[in-house]
């Protein structure tokens, strides 16, 4: 299982909240059989994760309290707040990564920062899945919709 880091294997991205009450956002390497049940249920005592800046851990199965898919829905799936139908609110302090006291300007940098990061013609060149661009897409609705409750 402690076999090392292979990009070419399929992963889903998931909410693993632990006992200790926190919750981490990791992409779990799936089995052969593709199904995030089989990964769970197992004979092995660790999943293989990676954190979204592509730091891979393996985490104790025995410090898991509950798994929930986060699953990134596709742009025109959302509504018209910019989230998918069922889910919670947004923080756009979070989404736009400043902190509730920021001054305008700081919100603004931060816009502008968040937006280009994530623009899809700054990515429309490379060779990228469909599903990548639909997430490309979902979050610069979410950006856009943050800056206009906090800062526009």
């Amino acid at each position: 299982m402690f076999n090392g880091r292979d990009d070419k294997i399929n992963r889903t991205q998931v909410f693993l909240t632990l006992t200790d009450g926190s919750v981490l956002t990791v992409s779990i390497r799936l089995p052969l059989s593709n199904r995030l049940g089989d990964a769970l249920n197992n004979g092995d005592g660790f999943l293989d994760a990676l954190t979204p800046a592509g730091q891979q851990q393996f985490i104790a199965k025995t410090s898991i309290r509950s798994v929930r898919s986060a699953n990134v829905p596709k742009a025109d799936q959302l509504d018209s707040e910019g989230r998918a139908p069922g889910t919670p609110a947004f923080d756009p302090y979070a989404v736009l990564k400043v902190a509730r006291e920021a001054s305008p300007e700081e919100i603004r940098h931060a816009y502008h920062r968040m937006a280009k990061l994530y623009h899809p013609d700054r990515i429309a060149s490379f060779d990228l899945p469909d599903e990548v661009m639909d997430y490309v897409r979902a979050m610069l609705v979410r950006i856009n919709l943050a800056f206009e409750q906090i800062g526009g």
